[in-house]
């Protein structure tokens, strides 16, 4: 069995497939679906460090909202 889904808004939808048996609804399975804009590249990206043995600190403008939990890594 498949379907489509058009999800028209940002957040987290839950999905869930249920059988009836013996007039009680199973729930067989689900899946949670997150959507939002993908990230855009970081930009404006300055990292600044006080003496040799301290810690870098980064700043950058991640661009618009994604609406998803994003994670950045500087490498």
């Amino acid at each position: 069995v498949s379907t489509k889904f058009l999800v028209h808004t940002y957040s987290k939808h839950m999905f869930t497939c249920k059988i009836v048996c013996e007039y009680k609804k199973k729930l067989i399975c689900g899946i949670d679906i997150e959507s939002g804009n993908p990230p855009d590249e970081p930009r404006n990206v300055s990292c600044i460090q006080y003496g040799i043995d301290g810690q870098p600190t980064c700043t950058w403008d991640k661009g618009r909202l994604t609406y998803i939990s994003t994670t950045y890594v500087i490498q």
